[in-house]
């Protein structure tokens, strides 16, 4: 954050929190002139910027701030050192890593687990259980023993066709039902429904989701061995696509589409 921006950040501040009761640990500041008189910090002014722009899409699947806020109940953000992961969520938190910057994909997704945080966890059971999912690690490590397996011995391996990509087949024994625009070894209902949240905005929307949301579909249209434009990732799309893609082509054809329609309308309650 230039010094000269400050301004403008301070205004983006008290509209976020205005509108939909968002706050964010600024750490830029002025500080003593001896060392400098002013402090940086990790936030840019893009970044804020794509912050409120993640807010807004969501707000506007949801129906509106009041909305937001009601389903969130307020919301901090922070800038951390996470290590690999992009961002992380609970219950009115999400940090987003300062190792690089953050797309509007990663905070809707962060939002979506803060959402599903602030309910107990329980948006994504009930995914999971509209779309004919469920989780066991011992019918998981059964289909390991029996050879229904995409993923090396330790789990995920950099490698088409290891990944980890099929019912079952990841670290939580998550046997997702119906069609998910994804999966691999670390996916389970919580990741599903933050997924499948920003799936569901940036499906029809034309927005800054649109691309990825349909690149991941259209790569179950590729070949084996073919590289997907969205991701750059070598697989074999042909061989998962009995499991990925809708009838047609069409995300709004499958349970997940459905269910976030539901939830975010106002036409499923979970209390």
């Amino acid at each position: 954050m230039k010094e000269s921006e400050v301004n403008y950040a301070s205004e983006k501040l008290v509209q976020l929190q205005s509108e939909y009761h968002i706050s964010l640990d600024a750490d830029w500041k002025y500080k003593d002139p001896k060392f400098g008189g002013w402090e940086a910090g990790s936030w840019s002014i893009d970044e804020l910027d794509h912050l409120h722009t993640a807010i807004a899409l969501l707000a506007d699947a949801m129906g509106g701030s009041d909305r937001l806020i009601q389903n969130l109940g307020g919301v901090n953000v922070q800038k951390l050192d996470i290590g690999s992961h992009a961002g992380n969520a609970i219950a009115h938190h999400v940090n987003l890593n300062t190792k690089g910057s953050f797309s509007t994909w990663t905070v809707v997704h962060e939002f979506a687990h803060a959402w599903d945080a602030n309910f107990s966890w329980r948006l994504s059971t009930a995914l999971e259980k509209y779309t004919g999912g469920f989780t066991s690690r011992r019918l998981s490590l059964i289909y390991k023993v029996l050879g229904y397996w995409d993923a090396g011995l330790q789990g995920s391996e950099e490698k088409p066709g290891r990944r980890g990509r099929k019912p079952g087949c990841n670290s939580a024994g998550y046997f997702y039902g119906d069609k998910p625009s994804g999966s691999n070894w670390n996916f389970n209902r919580k990741e599903d429904f933050a997924e499948s949240v920003a799936m569901y905005i940036g499906w029809q929307g034309d927005n800054d989701l649109s691309d990825q949301a349909h690149g991941r579909i259209k790569r179950y249209e590729l070949q084996n061995g073919e590289k997907d434009e969205t991701f750059k990732i070598i697989d074999n799309w042909a061989d998962y696509a009995r499991y990925f893609y809708p009838q047609g082509g069409d995300y709004t054809r499958t349970k997940r589409w459905q269910f976030i329609d539901s939830l975010m309308r106002g036409k499923i309650k979970i209390v």
